[in-house]
């Protein structure tokens, strides 16, 4: 495409040249011969040629330029690219270390929610087992309390029950009520009465009761 602009360029500023020629040719009106005009049409070929090599110079330093701002620019933007990839990598790195952190403290305090749990599940088990010990030991006691009451009852009902009746039989034997003492007592009062008028009596008495344990020996009189 560039060559045909080229080539057309040329063959107008051939044309151009030529009929300025000839119009200069018209108006001076002197003779050209043939080799002149070889010479001038290899001047302006030769004209032609360079321009067309400076053009084409020109065009290639343009392109040159150009491919080198073109590979600049996407050497900027690759740079760009990179930057942004590598702060999109960073960005996540960090999120993810912030992500991981969080997840690292949300552990932790679900060990320790975890560990608080079981403490208080421990201690309420421990109350429970405190709270059934100390109920089993007032029941214990209240056991304890009443088993003896129970006990001191059926085994003091019986002494009672004797102590009862010893009281009975004596008060009926001694006749404890009389007024006058008991029959013991006023038996005594008629031995006494009758021991100073019957010696042998008396001493039959006496030997009596010390056989029946009813009198007490007297302590031998000292010299």
């Amino acid at each position: 495409m560039k060559k045909q602009l080229l080539r057309l360029f040329f063959t107008a500023l051939f044309s151009a040249l030529i009929h300025a020629d000839v119009a200069l040719a018209v108006e001076a009106a002197p003779r050209i011969s043939d080799r002149e005009i070889i010479e001038r049409l290899t001047r302006l070929e030769e004209g032609q040629q360079s321009m067309g090599r400076q053009i084409e110079q020109r065009f290639q330093a343009v392109e040159q330029r150009m491919e080198a701002v073109q590979e600049q620019v996407e050497q900027r933007f690759q740079a760009m690219e990179q930057r942004m990839e590598d702060m999109h990598k960073q960005i996540e790195q960090r999120f993810q270390a912030m992500e991981q952190r969080m997840e690292a403290v949300q552990e932790q305090v679900e060990q320790r929610f975890q560990a608080m749990d079981q403490r208080f599940l421990s201690m309420e088990k421990r109350m429970d087992a405190q709270w059934s010990l100390t109920l089993v030991l007032i029941m214990a006691i209240i056991g304890l309390v009443g088993f003896v009451v129970w006990d001191r009852k059926t085994a003091l009902k019986p002494l009672e029950r004797r102590f009862e009746r010893i009281a009975h039989e004596l008060e009926r034997d001694l006749d404890v009520p009389s007024p006058e003492g008991s029959r013991l007592t006023r038996l005594i009062a008629a031995l006494r009465e009758i021991a100073p008028d019957d010696p042998k009596l008396s001493e039959r008495i006496r030997e009596a009761l010390r056989r029946h344990s009813l009198l007490e020996e007297e302590a031998p009189r000292r010299a």
